[in-house]
């Protein structure tokens, strides 16, 4: 499988680059004819405006300039993200293939101090299956975490993953979402300057040319519908992943909950109890989905996307998450366990971790509270010590 995706991926990589392209001749054509068709031949030489044609001018070549900047970091320097590496929760203890009383296994029947194992503590509460065991990504061979999905476009899981912008080229994902954000907006603003100038010196150019042919130039005609329909569709997202962040919900998740009443989507936790000293298997139906991930505020939802430096919204400058697939885990020395490599799930994703909403966790206790849940196990690793 994982072969014939690489496969895939190298056969038709140029053609992510197609739509973009597009849109960046058409970014040029409209430059092209608002600064010298509109700007330089009407409001400057014919209307001598040309102080104002001279500040639409710097002012259309600056906003093209950070959009192509953004494109740049969103797509090539920066990207989506990658999730690192997440070896299976330490659910089941960790034994010797030979058993007990091979050679090689300690007095506990564990194995070896020699044999290194790559070991993670699971954390309180996680997506799982039925039978509580957190969902594998078999092309990355690590455990996928919540929110992450798996891009077939680039290969990898990607930390929280919005959607792929056929416009742009790449997958939206937690390390790019801002920029996207800010691409959006800059390029609606480009946009909105450029239909709104024309239509405020359309009359002008009109009245001096009467009587005369041709009238209006084409290309500015064409520059007005272009721009006109490209803001609006560029407004529309905006307000779409504005109106998203603000519930803490990715385009994807509203995709799937506007659906779930045709294909009954559920979602399944695993959660440590603290009172019980076990893990009980909760299901959620599409009926009792709501803000599984949302903070307090709505600010606090929108700096969970955007960084909770607010001057860094409107500043065109990612900036990527430096983590490595492969973790190097510390060793707890913990006597139960072989002294392999073994941690905490925060420390493996960092940034990427997701946190759930209080509402999630209170539904979840208020199910255990009555009796509703599929089945309760035990992790090995909570006798370690398990994030709670």
């Amino acid at each position: 499988m994982a072969l014939s995706c690489n496969f895939r991926l190298r056969r038709r990589w140029w053609f992510r680059f197609v739509l973009p392209g597009i849109v960046l001749g058409l970014l040029c054509y409209c430059t092209w004819a608002y600064c010298h068709k509109l700007c330089y031949d009407q409001i400057y030489k014919q209307l001598h405006h040309r102080s104002i044609a001279i500040g639409l001018i710097c002012a259309v070549c600056f906003l093209d300039a950070i959009v192509v900047f953004l494109w740049c970091q969103m797509v090539i320097w920066v990207g989506p993200g990658t999730q690192p590496h997440v070896a299976p929760f330490l659910i089941l203890p960790v034994v010797s293939k030979e058993g007990a009383n091979e050679e090689g296994a300690n007095d506990e029947g564990y194995q070896d101090a020699s044999m290194e194992y790559d070991a993670v503590i699971p954390p309180r509460c996680y997506q799982c299956d039925p039978h509580g065991y957190p969902i594998w990504c078999s092309p990355c061979q690590s455990l996928k975490m919540e929110r992450t999905h798996h891009s077939s476009e680039l290969g990898h899981c990607v930390p929280r993953f919005d959607h792929y912008c056929l416009w742009v080229g790449t997958v939206v994902g937690r390390d790019n979402y801002r920029l996207f954000v800010q691409f959006v907006a800059y390029f609606s603003s480009l946009l909105l300057l450029m239909w709104l100038s024309i239509c405020v010196y359309i009359r002008d150019i009109t009245q001096r040319h009467r009587g005369h042919s041709p009238r209006l130039n084409v290309n500015i005609i064409l520059t007005l519908a272009l721009a006109l329909f490209g803001w609006l569709m560029n407004t529309s997202m905006l307000a779409a992943t504005v109106f998203y962040m603000a519930q803490n919900k990715t385009s994807l998740e509203a995709i799937i909950d506007s659906k779930r009443k045709n294909f009954g989507t559920r979602k399944i936790f695993c959660y440590y109890s603290v009172p019980n000293k076990s893990r009980f298997v909760v299901e959620f139906d599409r009926t009792e989905f709501h803000a599984f991930w949302s903070k307090k505020t709505m600010l606090a939802n929108l700096k969970d996307f955007m960084g909770s430096n607010m001057l860094m919204w409107i500043i065109p400058l990612g900036k990527p998450y430096t983590f490595p697939c492969k973790t190097k885990l510390p060793d707890y020395g913990n006597h139960l366990l072989p002294s392999g490599r073994k941690t905490t799930l925060g420390e493996i994703l960092g940034p990427y971790e997701e946190s759930f909403s209080d509402y999630t966790i209170q539904a979840i206790e208020d199910k255990i509270s009555k009796g509703n849940y599929l089945t309760t196990l035990r992790a090995f690793g909570d006798e370690i010590g398990p994030e709670h």
